[in-house]
């Protein structure tokens, strides 16, 4: 084929002659006969123009083959190729050398529950001084109060939210404009009767919503959601909905049967939940052991359930002035048992020292609800 290898030496002497800002082409890609020749044999080698030094490379190689055999036409075409992929791998290489280490992926967010079977039992206060606690050892925490009928947490804190999810629920704010700010940068997202109307949402608010409570991931370490005390379907919803769940009692026996029963729907709804427990108002430490004790044998015996207990709260006369001054006990008598035993319980969950992630974050916790109330979570959650 001496026609058509004199074609493509002719090809590559008028393609460097005419854009030397060219990067050069990989041997590997280039046909033999492509290849420019030594310096030494360039007929007229010209100096790079500096005005063409970003010149496009596909300005370069617009020439006129249209005079050429067939044969070297063939062979220009096949060149131009193979000119293409060794540029566009020297730019893939380049690129990579030169972009920064991907971040991690995305931290996702532990989505806890808090509830108890019977009212009176001090779960929002437990709930807020958790927060306060996990937020003192470095966590980012957001709390959701989703006690609808008596959302009261932000009467413990001392602060008045200016929005809450009923506002998110009618679309006039979203759900990181609702969020309000609390003590040691916790964030609060304020109760209201929002969750009770997700069913009722058209499937455009709803999905807002959804998207909007999907972003949390990004904004939290732990996020605790306050729950109403009892089984109603409210409840229920975030209970099937989490992957860890603790539940609070105190020694009173309509507290315990109460709490088992919690226990034994929870488990039954959610059985790949984490279940913890809480014994508050006990009046030893003796006797918070004795309840929880109790209550392990009874669900491993007839529920066939691990139940993993984080310890007790004593009562404390401290817990009560904390709560008439409506500043929670962990700020203000940090040093009192309560507080103490607080911390301790934070230390068994394990959050602070964790290097793994939550395995589903608030993603799994949309998938998870939709089997609850039939809808359907974003695309791209989770």
């Amino acid at each position: 084929m001496p026609d058509q290898a004199q074609g493509l030496r002719a090809l590559a002497e008028r393609m460097t002659r005419r854009d030397h800002g060219c990067p050069s082409l990989p041997s590997a890609f280039a046909p033999e006969d492509a290849r420019p020749r030594p310096e030494s044999e360039r007929d007229e080698p010209e100096a790079r123009p500096q005005d063409d030094a970003n010149r496009p490379y596909t300005a370069a190689v617009a020439l006129d083959v249209a005079d050429l055999p067939l044969e070297t036409q063939t062979a220009v075409a096949d060149t131009r190729l193979f000119t293409a992929m060794g540029h566009a791998l020297q730019s893939a290489t380049s690129n990579a050398a030169s972009a920064p280490v991907s971040a991690s992926p995305r931290q996702r967010a532990r989505v806890v529950a808090v509830t108890s079977g019977k009212g009176g039992v001090g779960k929002t206060n437990f709930t807020t001084n958790l927060a306060l606690t996990l937020a003192q050892s470095g966590q980012r925490v957001i709390v959701m109060d989703a006690d609808l009928g008596l959302a009261n947490l932000h009467v413990v804190l001392g602060i008045s939210p200016r929005y809450h999810l009923e506002h998110v629920m009618r679309g006039e704010k979203t759900l990181r404009e609702a969020l309000c700010e609390g003590p040691c940068g916790i964030q609060i997202i304020g109760g209201g009767s929002g969750i009770a109307e997700l069913a009722n949402l058209d499937e455009t608010s709803r999905q807002s919503f959804l998207t909007g409570l999907g972003e949390l991931d990004t904004l939290a370490d732990v996020i605790l959601i306050d729950t109403g005390a009892g089984l109603s379907r409210n409840v229920m919803a975030f209970l099937c909905a989490v992957e860890e769940i603790i539940v609070v009692t105190t020694p009173e026996p309509t507290a315990i049967t109460d709490a088992y029963a919690t226990i034994k729907v929870a488990s039954q709804e959610n059985p790949t939940a984490r279940l913890m427990l809480v014994v508050n108002m006990a009046q030893s430490e003796a006797e918070g052991e004795a309840v929880a004790a109790k209550l392990t044998l009874i669900t491993q015996r007839f529920l066939k359930v691990n139940l993993d207990c984080l310890g007790a709260i004593p009562h404390d006369i401290a817990v009560g002035r904390a709560v008439r001054a409506q500043q929670p006990f962990t700020l203000s008598q940090p040093g009192s048992a309560a507080a103490r035993s607080v911390a301790q319980i934070a230390a068994q969950l394990g959050y602070q020292h964790s290097k793994t992630e939550a395995p589903g974050g608030v993603g799994g916790f949309l998938n998870r609800m939709q089997r609850y109330f039939g809808f359907r979570a974003p695309a791209g959650v989770g």
